[in-house]
């Protein structure tokens, strides 16, 4: 109901062939976004010294998963961006879907590349270095802090962008659709609010899943007839 929707807001009577491209894509990025989440390494350590192991040992595999991320988020910007003209610039709601969820793509890529790439190639030279380990927990407590509020940040203004994209949707007669953008963000700023109160990352992956949702199903609209 929500796909079928969301298509006659957006779609002609038949999707041109850049709709259909962009539909796909936006598909593939939702999936890409699952896989990389079940992907993502997982560390058991109990000590400092271990978590500079763990970090050390899975820089390939970190490095894959959060630059795809990356990736990801900028094949969904030019989805996004296709969505946002068919939708009419003219709307503010419009506008303002895309800067919030460009902003927060910003934010998360921040996040992606301190986590995925700086993390372990901070671990692996102290490592090496076990008379410096203090220098390296200094360092860990300051990446950690930044992570911290980039990846909350970037998780809330996508929510803001899909809540924006809701009221175009619903400003546009589409009620159904416009309900799902704006429930579906007004959760993921919860689910933002909530691992901040309780420093739950497992939480604030749940905003991760919340966009690979949002991409499936705006990726089926862009496929179907009106």
């Amino acid at each position: 109901m929500v796909s079928t929707t969301l298509n006659e807001a957006a779609l002609p009577e038949r999707a041109p062939d850049s709709s259909r491209g962009m539909g796909v894509l936006a598909i593939v990025t939702g999936i890409a976004a699952f896989a990389l989440l079940a992907f993502h390494p997982g560390g058991e350590a109990r000590d400092f010294a271990g978590v500079l192991k763990d970090e050390a040992a899975n820089r390939g595999m970190d490095a894959l998963v959060h630059g795809g991320f990356v990736v990801v988020l900028a094949l969904q910007t030019v989805c996004y961006a296709m969505f946002s003209a068919r939708l009419g610039w003219q709307r503010a709601a419009t506008v303002a879907g895309f800067v919030f969820f460009c902003a927060g793509a910003i934010f998360l890529s921040g996040s992606m590349v301190l986590d995925g790439l700086v993390t372990p190639a901070v671990a692996a030279r102290y490592l090496a270095a076990p008379a410096k380990i203090e220098y390296a927990r200094a360092l860990f407590v300051l990446i950690g802090a930044l992570i911290g509020v980039l990846m909350p940040a970037g998780i809330a203004f996508q929510a803001a962008g899909f809540a924006a994209w809701g009221a175009a949707l619903a400003a546009n007669g589409r009620r159904v659709a416009g309900a799902f953008g704006v429930l579906l963000g007004a959760a993921m700023i919860a689910g933002v609010a909530a691992g901040a109160a309780t420093a739950n990352p497992i939480v604030l992956m749940g905003g991760i899943v919340g966009t690979a949702v949002w991409a499936i199903v705006f990726g089926a609209t862009m496929l179907r007839r009106r």
